[in-house]
């Protein structure tokens, strides 16, 4: 009897250890299931704010997912909280708001272009030295505070409107964000490519309540895309430029004019990642270059604005004549309020309108 205690015991003595073994792995398991929700949770993908269900997306379209025509780094995304509230996570940070706004300061042309295309009018614009507002836009935008040149907008008038979001743009207004901040919530977004415009269109489509509004004016767009590259043969080389009194701006590669008409089938010719000119200081997605540089990239086609004495003046150069596109008279002279400024949905849908005769020509 004495032997079967024993033996007993060192059985129930091994099922202990062994049961607390498995406690362990269950333990660990546990632990590692944890690190990827906070993990998760850091990267925006689950968020809760004050113990409120939230829900949360990132405002990207599928096509541009991993593109390099938006910053996917910093990708606007947005979180729906239970009690009606929304976190933005934006070029600067998390931006906490108690509800969709109702009005709202545009600093930038493109964040006006996409209010207007849904429907939703800014109470206070940033603008031109040349325009308040956008020419293409004009009939359409009514009853708004002209707060000044977007790069230097006039902060006690954005005050003075008492706004419920301002939007920023991320590469132009660092300098005055504590400003702004202390004015009212502030969201910061990048508007170089069109990817760019894609992923900030959605995310104020759903901060807006404007999903269905969104999803329309996308699909007309992306339908006329498609449409203008079934009617463009080949891949003709283009760039944009801008003409100056001794020299040109040229738009980059990864700029939104350059993103888009790469969309309808053409080949944007400058690459800054494969030329020695690099981004003009202060300037946004444009390299300064000479004529020099034309000439060596000879595009098939060019498009260019600027003022009249400057176009007029290279037209009649004998060496800006010798580029391909102006011996074979592939050449649009553009506004550049629509193929420059704008950057937006409703911009984009008159770009298209000359792009097909220009390429089809």
């Amino acid at each position: 009897m004495k032997r079967t205690s024993l033996f007993m015991v060192i059985i129930l003595t091994l099922v202990l250890v062994l049961t607390a073994c498995g406690g362990g792995t269950a333990g660990n398991t546990a632990g590692v299931t944890s690190d990827k929700e906070s993990a998760a949770s850091a990267n925006g993908t689950s968020k809760t704010d004050s113990g409120n269900a939230s829900t949360s997306s990132t405002a990207t379209s599928s096509s541009d997912q991993g593109s390099n025509e938006a910053n996917t780094t910093t990708a606007p995304s947005i979180t729906s909280n239970s009690d009606g509230s929304f976190v933005v996570k934006n070029a600067w940070g998390e931006t906490k708001l108690p509800a969709s706004p109702k009005k709202i300061v545009t600093l930038h042309f493109s964040f006006t272009d996409e209010l207007v295309s849904l429907g939703v009018m800014p109470a206070g614009i940033a603008g031109s030295y040349k325009a308040e507002v956008l020419g293409y836009l004009k009939d359409q935008v009514k009853d708004y505070t002209f707060v000044g040149n977007h790069q230097q907008p006039n902060l006690e008038v954005i005050s003075s409107l008492k706004p419920d979001l301002i939007i920023a743009n991320a590469d132009v207004h660092g300098a005055i964000r504590e400003d702004l901040e202390k004015i009212a919530p502030t969201i910061a977004l990048y508007t170089n490519g069109y990817g760019d415009m894609e992923q900030n269109f959605a995310m104020l489509g759903t901060l807006l309540g404007k999903e269905k509004e969104h999803d329309q004016v996308m699909n007309e767009l992306n339908q006329n895309i498609e449409q203008t590259h079934a009617q463009i043969q080949g891949k003709p080389k283009v760039i944009v430029v801008k003409a100056l009194e001794k020299n040109f701006y040229i738009w980059m590669k990864t700029s939104y004019i350059a993103t888009l008409l790469e969309k309808i089938g053409a080949e944007y010719s400058f690459d800054e990642n494969k030329s020695s000119q690099q981004q003009t200081p202060g300037k946004i997605d444009v390299a300064d270059v000479n004529l020099e540089t034309l000439v060596q990239e000879n595009p098939d086609y060019l498009v260019i604005y600027g003022a009249k004495a400057d176009l007029d003046k290279w037209m009649n150069n004998s060496t800006f004549q010798s580029i391909k596109a102006v011996k074979d008279k592939h050449v649009l002279v553009v506004n550049d309020e629509i193929w420059a400024l704008g950057k937006g949905p409703l911009s984009g849908e008159e770009i298209l309108k000359e792009a097909i005769p220009f390429f089809t020509k």
